[in-house]
């Protein structure tokens, strides 16, 4: 175990600065006590199997630190210390552009369900019709910006995704050995069998044609 006045670390569980480290307090006082060690994102770390001088030497660092430095709020307080940036005569377009994403934040914990309702009453309250233009939010970002985003605007339908953007001139499924059936996709009336064997042909009678050169691109 190391202990400065910078750092606290307690191999395996734990090397953090004190400033990532919002209290301490002791589990199972009399019966293999942990020391709960709550970090600013609000992980709580377990560390059994420490003795009392070195729980009573944690604990005296943490409050000397905490003497000499603000103590730092939860990340998710933080993010959620943002005050009402319009007035009630002032449009609701006033109020998106004082928050954006935020990459620093994007593991917060989910909002609180009374978080987004008060947001919710706001709006109500100012007798707004449509919803605040929050713009799309980020992949994989739990960020204050993008967590209203998706409140406000829930997804309805899936994504398209890139190779549904492909277009394509046949559909090709493969019958026998050799031999596929090309079908227009947006005819299913015009279809045509291909053989890849000896010889190479095709029904719509051409060589060389667009419906061997499909198969053989598939």
């Amino acid at each position: 175990m190391k202990i400065t006045p910078k750092i606290l670390s307690i191999p395996p569980h734990l090397s953090t600065t004190w400033n990532n480290i919002t209290s301490l307090y002791v589990q199972n006082k009399t019966n293999n006590p942990k020391l709960i060690v709550t970090l600013l994102d609000t992980t709580q770390i377990e560390i059994p199997d420490l003795n009392q001088s070195e729980i009573d030497a944690v604990f005296e660092a943490h409050a000397k630190f905490s003497s000499i430095e603000p103590h730092p709020a939860p990340l998710l307080d933080k993010a959620l210390s943002f005050g009402i940036p319009f007035k009630i005569d002032t449009p609701l377009d006033s109020f998106t552009p004082t928050m954006q994403h935020n990459p620093q934040q994007s593991d917060l914990p989910p909002l609180p369900a009374e978080i987004i309702s008060k947001i919710g009453s706001i709006i109500q309250a100012l007798e707004v019709t449509e919803t605040p233009q929050f713009e799309k939010s980020e992949p994989n970002c739990n960020c204050i910006y993008c967590q209203l985003a998706r409140s406000f605007h829930p997804k309805t339908e899936e994504e398209i995704s890139s190779t549904d953007l492909q277009f394509r001139d046949w559909d090709i499924t493969q019958k026998e050995a050799h031999l596929y059936h090309v079908t227009n996709p947006l005819d299913k009336n015009e279809y045509y069998d291909v053989f890849l064997g000896d010889p190479i042909g095709c029904t719509c009678g051409q060589k060389n044609c667009e419906h061997v050169r499909a198969v053989l691109q598939s």
